[in-house]
């Protein structure tokens, strides 16, 4: 009878181990920090990649972005609301300038003060190089995201950003 008991409440203990753990990796923070990780692999390029790769890579992209984003870089003043396919476009031309471009998000915290909304701080951490360059460049700047949810996505609604970013 005691080993019966026993077997209950180890089972009961794993069900609820299981069960917070399954609670916290889809929670809607840790959802929105793989996002940031998947977007970090599909901005990333080493070296030459077809043109259907990289469709693919902003193809995944565009389904991140909201219909339409404000962007704002504080230094220059500037502060719009793009369309997806401008801000797809945009990514292309400036990717297409590296042979090399990573990007990583660290330190990322996320916050959700109403549901479906979300705004995220982090620091953006890049590697880059041209093909007239021996070594890559690495730089840090804070980005501020704000992202919504629709259907069920965390799309990016808002992005600010330092202007060495567009440079």
């Amino acid at each position: 009878m005691a080993k019966k008991i026993l077997i209950v409440i180890v089972a009961l203990v794993l069900i609820i181990a299981m069960g917070g753990w399954l609670a916290y990796y889809f929670s809607d923070k840790e959802v929105i920090k793989r996002q940031l990780t998947g977007l970090a692999v599909e901005l990333g390029k080493e070296g030459q990649e077809s043109p259907i790769q990289m469709a693919l890579k902003m193809g995944n992209v565009k389904k991140m972005l909201a219909k339409g984003c404000l962007v704002t870089i504080p230094e220059k003043g500037y502060s719009e609301v793009l369309e997806q396919d401008l801000i797809i476009q945009y990514l292309i031309y400036h990717r297409n300038r590296f042979a090399l471009f990573t990007v990583a998000f660290e330190d990322v915290i996320v916050d959700i003060p109403v549901k479906g909304q979300a705004t995220v701080q982090s620091r953006v951490r890049l590697r880059r190089q041209n093909t007239a360059q021996i070594e890559s460049v690495e730089e840090s700047h804070q980005v501020e995201i704000a992202l919504i949810q629709s259907d069920k996505k965390w799309l990016f609604h808002k992005v600010t950003m330092p202007e060495s970013l567009v440079e």
